[in-house]
């Protein structure tokens, strides 16, 4: 149970990843001259952090839950992303390093 969260920020990672990939995002996300690895990069680790967090879901929840939590983990995260990308743009980039080290923590503990 406690690794959930970590399985969440690494769905928002993803998610936050693949909306990088998009010129219209980036523009809006990072500054102009902002370096950043190439999209087959990003979408690579995208699905490496799609990949983990399934893996942390079914070994914590079982296969037959751990998927089904996994995809709602998944849903909430692209729900997230979605709102703050449409009213708190500057909190976008801020609150994924914030979910992972807390999901980090809180699994450690």
């Amino acid at each position: 149970m406690s690794v959930l969260l970590l399985a969440f920020a690494l769905n928002y990672l993803a998610m936050l990843l693949q909306c990088l990939t998009l010129n219209r995002h980036r523009g809006a996300l990072l500054r102009d001259g902002a370096r950043v690895p190439g999209k087959p990069v990003m979408r690579a680790l995208a699905v490496v952090c799609f990949g983990l967090a399934l893996w942390l879901c079914v070994d914590s929840q079982g296969e037959e839950i751990g998927s089904v939590v996994w995809l709602c983990l998944l849903m909430l995260s692209g729900v997230l992303l979605v709102l703050l990308l449409a009213w708190r743009v500057r909190w976008v980039l801020p609150l994924a390093p914030l979910l992972v080290v807390g999901g980090a923590v809180q699994g450690i503990f």
